[in-house]
């Protein structure tokens, strides 16, 4: 194993040696291996199905083929059919290592581990890596027995400092000016008890029925409940007055995502306000996420307060836990912690349809939070395709 980077000064990189119960003094540091184990992630395998495609919609192991994109054939569709393209073979090869290396992190867990993200290679250089943020630079022995050749990108910060309290004036609040039939927009305000958030396009469930949807947190409790706030209305800020469009069903706290049912007259729509253009047409699978990342494509994201804000990809097929009382797996990593500010949380970064750039753009995952720690500088939240792998949710 290669490990990039320094930790508070000190290069960490260890040269393919022996690795033995106590690796003695490295870098002057005395480091002792130990055996740690997070509890409480579900680490379970998905089991959603969506239009007979699996988790990760690939249909072979040729390794020249991707499916980059699931996608609606027309309008009004519910159901999605997935994209394919051509991507060199030794860039797909060192992604998917990497993406196994992953999952054995992800299996074993480490108590010091806060957070790891597969970045992809470009497609020059095709080599992926493993970006990890530890607070205990031990973690890099437990790396060691799971990464194999995988390179490891470790940045060692302290024990995180409590998330600052955001304030903003609510007359920056992109209020939508107008309902026509009921037909509610993503990328607008949207209010509850607890705070202001962003709506997100409509999002369809297994059986193609449209729900609205905010980042859960939206509500209170840091994103940690499930049905406590069962029944809560949902509003959206309007010229005329708040107006309440749906009730909550549900939360999903490792998602960061709340699910909230239509009342009657309003429909959520597939698409973004503000966008150009508007009209959702999809959604990116991880491995679009990578092809994003090695050509250097943006994503983009509309949110109530900051509006439209752009940034490349950063990491893909994250887990973090950084906030709230659980890890969080399927998570994106983009842009700076500027793309997204307080009251942006449950918006969506997207790209334009490559095949039909004029048309319709593709969702890359919700917008849940920022760093605010130094030495990162992102923001974050659960990718599209996690949403639907684990739930069978899908844009």
């Amino acid at each position: 194993m290669h490990v990039l980077g320094e930790q508070q000064g000190k290069a960490v990189t260890d040269e393919a040696e022996p690795e033995s119960a106590d690796r003695g003094e490295k870098s002057g540091v005395s480091v002792r291996r130990r055996r740690l184990l997070r509890t409480g992630v579900n680490l379970g395998a998905s089991a959603a199905i969506v239009a007979g495609f699996g988790a990760d919609y690939v249909a072979s192991r040729d390794l020249d083929t991707i499916t980059y994109a699931m996608a609606r054939p027309g309008p009004g569709s519910a159901t999605l059919e997935p994209r394919t393209k051509e991507v060199p073979v030794a860039w797909h090869e060192g992604l998917r290592l990497a993406f196994e290396a992953q999952e054995r992190i992800k299996q074993t867990g480490a108590q010091s581990l806060v957070g790891s993200f597969v970045v992809p290679g470009s497609y020059d250089s095709p080599a992926a890596t493993l970006a990890v943020d530890a607070t205990d630079e031990s973690v890099a022995d437990t790396l060691a027995d799971l990464t194999g050749e995988v390179p490891i990108a470790m940045n060692l910060v302290d024990e995180l400092p409590a998330e600052p309290e955001g304030t903003f004036d609510r007359s920056d609040v992109y209020q939508v000016p107008d309902l026509p039939d009921g037909r509610v927009p993503g990328g607008v305000a949207c209010e509850t008890d607890a705070g202001v958030g962003t709506l997100t396009p409509a999002l369809y469930d297994a059986d193609g029925a449209r729900f609205f949807g905010t980042s859960n947190h939206v509500f209170g409790g840091g994103g940690t409940m499930t049905t406590e706030h069962r029944g809560e209305p949902l509003a959206v800020l309007h010229a005329d007055g708040p107006r309440a469009v749906g009730s909550v069903a549900r939360g999903y706290p490792t998602a960061d995502l709340v699910r909230v049912a239509p009342d009657d007259g309003f429909r959520p729509q597939s698409a973004v306000e503000r966008a150009s253009p508007r009209r959702v047409v999809g959604q990116y699978t991880k491995f679009g996420l990578a092809d994003l990342m090695a050509r250097g494509e943006p994503l983009t994201k509309v949110g109530s307060v900051s509006d439209r804000t752009t940034g490349r990809v950063e990491g893909i097929n994250g887990v973090t836990c950084y906030t709230g009382t659980s890890c969080k797996l399927g998570q994106l990593k983009w842009g700076g912690q500027n793309d997204i500010v307080d009251g942006d949380s449950g918006s969506v970064n997207f790209h334009v349809d490559p095949e039909h750039p004029d048309e319709g753009v593709l969702v890359g995952g919700l917008n849940n939070a920022r760093t605010w720690w130094p030495r990162a500088d992102f923001s974050w939240g659960t990718a599209a395709h996690h949403l639907l792998d684990e739930y069978g949710f899908h844009f």
